[in-house]
């Protein structure tokens, strides 16, 4: 009876071995699990008017789990987002700003997304046609390199504005269809903050079977001229400036209204040491730097948002020009569509305390293509975060 007990024993206590084993290997396993982050270039045909036809490169980056890219590559299908960026910064540092817990492309990529961003024309690592001639800064603003990089103004050497929403709808067609080629899916969900919502809102339209669901986060409000320019380009200037004391003073802390809006206080310095590591040329032209961005022939938002059929949610914060904000919302055509309105929320809501509430509410709509379980509705978010 004792060598039968011992026997007994003997096999718990090798189960129990077997077992920590495989808690340790499993949990080991899942510690590995890291995001990735992956840069590449998407080749494409340009139809920028400075440069049309020229083969290009546009910048992508794309956030994923190791164990969600070797499913892609074992042939199981990912559920994929693209972000457009805005006319503020490329993507990497509008999406993915690799600081505490504000990069929303990497919250997305722990949640089992692949995540990519691409970074228009004249903006980032991609493409900069005529920018780097600082004569080709809007006159407007060529004081604002007097005396460093210019003695004096001077006259556009490209007399053109550089870029058209045609052109940029262009460059997201060839990175969704580059995707969907490159991840064996038929659609993408896409994300847009600002000025990114028009540039989301043509490919939309165009191209409805090519999207799953859209997140709108700050939409443009809609242009004061819905018609594209009579003649092709746009007399101007390629290039357009923004300083960092314009950028914070002017268009973020203005709306800057609850004490604890912007939680960590680093966060501007963070940002623009970030925007002037991809910025290029601009960041020598002043002490501190500069961003440079193109003078766009904006037109057709207000034509496409009816035409959107994809699933759209909305989020606004509720300092950040909320009226005119609000008409892309007011446009929609599509039934399935959400709108949530942050409490303490500016235009720059990815760097301010409730980021949390943007980052789990796209989550869930494109997880689910709900807010707090309803697929319909207008929402608010309080202060504290709870959505109502």
């Amino acid at each position: 009876m004792q060598f039968l007990h011992n026997r007994t024993a003997a096999r718990r206590f090798a189960f129990a071995c077997l077992t920590m084993f495989i808690m340790v290997c499993c949990s080991s396993l899942h510690a590995a699990d890291e995001v990735l982050s992956i840069n590449s270039f998407v080749a494409h045909k340009s139809t920028v008017p400075a440069n049309t036809g020229q083969p290009v490169g546009l910048h992508l980056r794309e956030r994923v789990l190791e164990s969600v890219k070797r499913g892609s590559a074992a042939g199981k299908t990912p559920k994929v987002v693209l972000f457009v960026h805005g006319g503020f910064s490329p993507a990497t540092v509008a999406y993915d700003l690799e600081y505490k817990d504000f990069s929303w492309m990497e919250y997305l990529a722990r949640a089992g997304f692949d995540v990519f961003a691409m970074t228009h024309t004249a903006y980032g690592y991609s493409p900069k046609p005529y920018m780097d001639d600082p004569c080709n800064v809007d006159p407007k603003q060529q004081q604002i390199l007097i005396p460093h990089v210019l003695k004096a103004p001077c006259a556009p050497r490209y007399p053109f504005k550089l870029v058209s929403s045609q052109s940029e709808w262009d460059e997201v067609e060839a990175v969704v269809k580059h995707i969907a080629a490159l991840r064996g899916v038929k659609k993408v969900s896409m994300i847009g903050w600002s000025t990114g919502t028009p540039r989301i809102g043509g490919f939309a339209a165009k191209h409805p079977e090519m999207v799953d669901k859209i997140v709108y986060l700050a939409p443009a409000p809609f242009f004061e001229n819905d018609e594209a320019p009579s003649t092709y380009p746009e007399a101007g200037a390629p290039t357009i400036l923004q300083t960092r004391e314009r950028l914070e003073k002017e268009r973020w802390l203005a709306d800057v209204k609850c004490t604890d809006q912007i939680d960590d206080p680093a966060i501007g310095d963070v940002m623009w040491r970030e925007l002037m590591k991809v910025e290029g040329a601009g960041a020598e032209w002043i002490p501190g730097g500069v961003m440079r961005a193109p003078n766009r022939m904006n037109f057709g938002w207000r034509k496409t948002v009816p035409l959107i059929k994809a699933p759209v949610l909305i989020m606004l914060g509720e300092f950040d020009n909320f009226e005119r904000r609000h008409d892309a919302w007011k446009a929609l055509a599509v039934k399935h569509k959400a709108f949530l309105k942050i409490a303490c929320g500016s235009h720059y809501l990815q760097y301010e305390r409730q980021r949390k509430v943007v980052h789990a509410a796209s989550k869930e709509w494109l997880l689910h293509g709900t807010v707090n379980g309803k697929a319909e509705g207008y929402y608010a978010a309080d202060r504290s975060g709870k959505i109502q």
